[in-house]
């Protein structure tokens, strides 16, 4: 019994066998480890895309900021250069009531195309290879109808809603900021859109 038990463990086929065995355990690691590794570079590609595409959000609120901030009446009486111009084209869409509801460019006063040319309105500084910028357009939505309230002096007074000969109601604007953020051969896309009532322009 003894004899036979030494034959097994001197047996040739018996090392042969942990061989194979240790081959296949070899394989199975090697394509648990490739698989992982194929996991592992679609979340980095991921991230990558998630971190592009906040980007792009965080240019289209820089843009709705921009033009919120110059488009009171305060700060666009000493606005310059690009800035100047969101002042220019409010007082044109407010000058021609045929232009009430037709977004505009504010660069130019063309029809606002959504998602036009890159940088019509700004470009921001970004990381090395990455090109960000915005275009906004402008839209005079009418007056803010504020139920129940009067406004002007005297028999001039009247509820906005309702309407009268001074027109004294908020205007109510909409902005909106089409961004891009351009990466290598890849851009990305956000717009955004924002509703903003400002004192009446007389």
């Amino acid at each position: 019994m003894l004899r036979s038990r030494q034959r097994d463990l001197q047996d040739p086929q018996a090392g042969g066998v942990t061989i194979i065995v240790a081959l296949m355990l070899l394989v199975l690691l090697t394509v648990a480890a490739v698989a992982m590794s194929r996991n592992s570079l679609r979340e980095i590609v991921t991230s990558g895309f998630t971190r592009q595409g906040a980007m792009a959000r965080n240019v289209a609120d820089s843009g709705i900021e921009w033009s919120v901030y110059w488009i009171t009446s305060n700060n666009s009486a000493v606005a310059t250069g690009t800035a100047a111009k969101v002042g220019a084209e409010q007082l044109a869409l407010l000058r021609d009531d045929t232009l009430a509801g037709r977004a505009k460019n504010i660069m130019d006063g063309s029809d606002y195309v959504p998602g036009g040319t890159l940088n019509t309105v700004m470009s921001l500084p970004g990381p090395t290879g990455v090109t960000q910028g915005f275009t906004i357009g402008l839209t005079r939505m009418g007056k803010l109808p504020i139920v129940d309230m009067s406004q002007g002096a005297g028999t001039g007074a009247f509820t906005p809603a309702s309407g009268g000969p001074q027109l004294l109601a908020p205007d109510l604007w909409a902005v909106r900021s089409d961004a891009q953020v351009q990466q290598g051969g890849m851009t990305f896309i956000h717009a955004k859109e924002a509703w903003v009532s400002t004192a009446v322009r007389q």
